[in-house]
């Protein structure tokens, strides 16, 4: 069953017509047909109008529909339980993933014994991946000119040695 088949038989499970739908969830009477064609449309949407049937949010219904929603947006049969399985293990590993993530970045941030203030503004770059490219690039910039200053105090004591060599 696709989730425009299940969206529209708990629609007229309920005796809505479309534009009942619409005006109890506020809407365009397009949004339902859009849903019930199977144009794209976003979860939320589909929720919200669930929802405003009648159903609750932690309902059977809503559930299988997002299942089959989300089998249709990916191309992925959740429904079979082996692909369930599998989904199940990768979302655990990403979840297992992401606590270490954090605990190594708390763990990084005692160390480095930082304030309120810079925590926030670590968070803030974070959010913003054109300020982030921009640190990356000072931060490379920075490394280069280390390079050079380095590079040019090895020169210069060659240079002394010589000096040296040539008054002797």
């Amino acid at each position: 069953m696709h989730y425009t088949q299940l969206f529209r038989s708990l629609r007229e499970a309920k005796g809505l017509t479309l534009e009942a739908l619409a005006v109890r969830a506020r809407c365009h009477r397009n949004t339902v047909i859009n849903v019930e064609s199977g144009r794209p449309v976003k979860f939320k949407t589909i929720s919200r109008l669930v929802q405003k049937m009648g159903y609750p949010a932690d309902s059977a219904d809503l559930k299988s529909i997002a299942l089959l929603w989300l089998e249709s947006a990916s191309g992925i049969r959740f429904s079979r339980p082996e692909v369930a399985r599998e989904a199940t293990a990768a979302l655990g590993r990403r979840q297992a993933a992401i606590t270490a993530a954090a605990d190594r970045l708390h763990e990084a941030v005692l160390a480095a014994h930082l304030t309120t203030e810079q925590i926030d503004l670590l968070a803030f770059a974070a959010a913003q991946p054109e300020l982030m490219t921009i640190l990356r690039q000072i931060r490379d910039l920075g490394e280069r000119l280390r390079d050079v200053t380095l590079a040019a105090a090895g020169d210069d004591e060659d240079d002394d040695q010589e000096l040296m060599v040539a008054e002797d």
